[in-house]
């Protein structure tokens, strides 16, 4: 987490130079804009990253000696056949094509996009069985 937190301030101090030489050398206040924002916003990710490193121990990512195994195998669970993100991704794609064609696609695509979200949040859920 260390190596990440130096390598966006090390961004930062980076985006900020190109954007000193940038202006210098094109006087374009829209792009030097974007570069001083990219410049805070990797700032800020390094500095939360710094700070949450040092209230951490120390990581395996951070030890030069480490082995793979020493990380944390447990990721989380990841559901390998669910259709569910790619019927999220369609809804999304649809959604935005309605901005460039018609309101109505739009209304449409985000009533997709709640349907299949829901899907997704709710697809490995099994409430009691109904005894009838």
């Amino acid at each position: 987490m260390k190596l990440a937190a130096k390598l966006f301030l090390g961004g930062a101090v980076f985006y900020l130079l190109v954007a000193g030489v940038y202006y210098f050398m094109s006087h374009d206040e829209a792009g030097t804009t974007a570069l001083v924002l990219t410049g805070g916003l990797s700032a800020m990710i390094g500095f939360y990253l710094l700070v949450t490193a040092n209230r951490l121990p120390d990581q395996p990512d951070d030890v030069p000696t480490a082995e793979v195994w020493d990380a944390d195998p447990d990721y989380g669970h990841f559901s390998p056949h669910s259709w569910a993100p790619l019927m999220v991704g369609l809804s999304m794609a649809i959604t935005f094509a309605g901005l460039a064609f018609a309101a109505w696609i739009v209304a449409a695509g985000a009533v997709l996009i709640i349907m299949s979200a829901a899907y997704w949040v709710f697809e490995y859920y099994r409430g009691p069985a109904r005894q009838f």
